[in-house]
């Protein structure tokens, strides 16, 4: 068993995307007769998709209301997306790394199953994790340890053992929570903000690894 294993966020991580589902959020928003503005999609980054829901529709959403507007946003997202969908500068390199050192890897996400297999399989990138948490998983959305803690379970690692490659606030805080290292990428958040929120260490891109 190995003493060491490293957990990796999605969007905005494995993927340079963010700035796509925050476009998909304003436009879905817009469609709904509801504004909203980059900094409050930033704001929420890293929750699952029940959060931003309930928040900008500022009420409770049943489970099949939820996989029909759900189905409409990513939707969106992955049709912006998919003609700038490439594995980031450094992470093949970085996982080929991992995987001759004998390092487990897995992913922990609040994305639907939908975008997972849009980017683990659009990116090749599924064979690279032994495990991937998704919201069905687990109870609490980010910043809540929740994801983290059950991915951490499923690889077999304490998680004082776990680094964490975060780009939002509230998947530091989830990570952190968790009693795991942060490494943070400023694909979505400035270097300052990532480091008030208490990243252990912050890259520009997996090549500096």
């Amino acid at each position: 068993m190995s003493e060491k294993a490293y957990i990796f966020d999605m969007d905005g991580v494995l993927a340079d995307n963010c700035r796509y589902h925050v476009l998909a959020w304003r436009l879905f928003a817009k469609r709904h007769g509801f504004g909203l503005t980059d900094e409050q999609v930033l704001e929420w980054m890293g929750a699952a998709n029940r959060v931003y829901m309930e928040r900008l529709l500022g009420r409770p959403v049943a489970d099949d209301e939820l996989a029909a507007l759900e189905d409409e946003k990513e939707s969106i997202y992955r049709e912006l997306y998919a003609p700038h969908l490439r594995i980031p500068d450094g992470l093949r390199a970085f996982l080929d790394r991992a995987h001759a050192d004998g390092i487990p890897c897995g992913v922990a996400t609040g994305a639907p199953q939908q975008n997972i297999d849009f980017i683990l399989d659009g990116l090749d990138l599924r064979r690279d994790f032994r495990r991937v948490v998704d919201p069905t998983q687990y109870s609490h959305s980010k910043p809540a340890p929740d994801c983290y803690l059950r991915a951490a379970a499923l690889l077999g690692v304490a998680p004082a053992g776990c680094t964490v490659f975060e780009d939002a606030v509230a998947g530091i805080q989830s990570a952190h929570a968790a009693g795991m290292r942060v490494v943070a990428i400023t694909t979505t958040n400035p270097r300052a903000t990532l480091q008030s929120a208490g990243a252990d260490r912050i890259i520009d891109s997996f090549a500096e690894l």
